[in-house]
């Protein structure tokens, strides 16, 4: 099983790394750091510090976009962290979120994100005439392979990364049902292009918080559990029957937005009036949200499940995720090795 952690770089980035040599030394397989420039640091120099810090663990943005950055400057940089980290880097690419909404930009269609996966490959291979009417090439495009994944929700998505990344970050919950059908659709996306489906990482996009008391892990995941009684439709798929309640009008205001809130703290307040039960539904269904034990428990259904990789993405951004780099490298990593078949 792999297993990676989002880190945000949203002190400076010396700290960050530190940060990042403690996941590699607690066992992760992967580090990925948030790009979103009203919030963190600049998510490419960040990556080159801890490209330069670091031996063994795998490197990328988590995630950036095809808008902030022109193709080319997303190819130029990424191709120069794998000069820092050879065969540890890849490229994770999404629609956008706060890196897009802070300044004012739509998010990302569908096709820009063809578009700009294509043109990446194209540039990472060093061809030509990438640019439309311009007769160029990147010099330092060699073929060096720098993993693309594409982070896809969606049903045209994860079609999407099926047809032309190398792997998708299935972002749609923790329920089987839900990541079984998002399997179907990756499938269905590399089969139409003529890929062997089994060449496409599925890597599960898990919203975790670990601590030694479930109830405090639900606590400090409850603004997203919130947030959730907004998708009618995922309810009722879910099977969680939410009583009509809504979330505070002050919790969606919070800045800059629900799930990056500067002050998490009172996040959780707002988020006080979700019952127990109701709090536990729905984190169970979005996420891995509890114990040491509960989060083991989640990555032996996943892997029964057909899944080998997840990604933590960790609750809160202007915090490091002390609590679940602490409780990996002391009890999951072993826990994992102990599982393993024998070589």
């Amino acid at each position: 099983m792999k297993i990676g952690i989002r880190i945000p770089a949203f002190a400076p980035v010396p700290e960050a790394t530190a940060v990042v040599r403690r996941c590699e030394d607690a066992g992760f397989d992967a580090a990925g750091l948030l790009d979103s420039q009203m919030i963190t640091r600049d998510v490419f120099v960040a990556l080159a510090h801890a490209a330069a810090n670091t031996s063994r663990i795998r490197l990328m943005p988590a995630v950036t976009n095809p808008l902030s950055r022109h193709v080319t400057v997303l190819a130029s940089a990424i191709r120069s962290i794998a000069d820092l980290a050879p065969g540890r880097t890849e490229l994770w690419l999404g629609r956008g979120f706060s890196s897009l909404n802070l300044v004012g930009l739509p998010y990302a269609t569908v096709q820009q994100m063809r578009d700009t996966v294509l043109s990446l490959q194209r540039l990472l291979a060093g061809e030509w005439d990438v640019i439309p009417s311009v007769r160029s090439r990147m010099y330092a495009g060699d073929g060096t392979p720098i993993p693309i994944v594409v982070a896809a929700t969606g049903p045209r998505a994860l079609r999407l990364a099926g047809e032309v990344a190398d792997g998708v970050l299935i972002n749609v919950g923790s329920r089987p049902d839900d990541l079984e059908r998002a399997r179907r659709l990756v499938t269905e996306g590399a089969q139409s292009a003529g890929r062997d489906p089994a060449s496409v990482r599925l890597i599960v996009n898990l919203r975790t918080v670990i601590r030694d008391d479930r109830e405090q892990a639900r606590a400090w995941a409850a603004p997203l559990a919130a947030h959730q009684l907004q998708d009618k439709a995922w309810l009722d798929a879910a099977g969680i029957d939410a009583n009509g309640l809504q979330a505070p009008e002050e919790l969606g205001q919070l800045y800059p937005d629900f799930f990056h809130a500067e002050d998490w703290d009172r996040a959780v307040d707002l988020a006080g009036f979700l019952p127990r039960d109701l709090r536990a539904q729905l984190c169970d269904a979005f996420g891995a949200i509890g114990t040491p034990d509960d989060f083991l428990q989640k990555l032996r259904e996943l892997q029964a499940a057909g899944f080998d990789e997840v990604y933590m993405q960790t609750v809160g951004t202007m915090n490091f995720p002390d609590a679940e780099i602490r409780a990996f490298g002391e009890t999951i990593s072993p826990a994992l090795s102990a599982s393993a078949p024998a070589r």
